[in-house]
């Protein structure tokens, strides 16, 4: 049995955060390209768990069999690891502003 994946099972939101850097015209090459396992790119995933919003994980991260029997729900991209991070803080701010609160699993998927 193989430890890695050769594709990707992935879901990505309809409303997908990503920097500047990834233009909206790269963004569904990206995503082929992630969901064949390729790139280095950070996602930003719903997390599973009650008390997290979200886990930041590399494209080749996926490909582990860990995965395998989980779809996870991808509602940001980045390119690396502080990007993914600014991304959390702008929808952090967002979620602020059009809430009042913090719950920001309930505010990316209410979008």
């Amino acid at each position: 049995m193989k430890l890695f994946k050769d594709s990707i099972d992935i879901e990505f939101a309809s409303s997908l955060f990503y920097p500047d850097s990834i233009s909206e015209k790269k963004l569904s090459k990206i995503k082929d390209k992630i969901r064949k396992g390729k790139g280095s790119y950070k996602l930003i995933l719903l997390s599973e768990k009650e008390d997290e919003n979200f886990e930041i994980v590399s494209v080749s991260n996926l490909k582990s069999r860990i995965w395998e029997e989980k779809i996870p729900v991808a509602i940001g991209i980045a390119g690396d690891e502080d990007e993914a991070f600014e991304l959390v803080a702008e929808i952090a701010k967002e979620c602020q502003k059009a809430r009042g609160d913090l719950n920001l699993k309930e505010y990316v998927c209410s979008l």
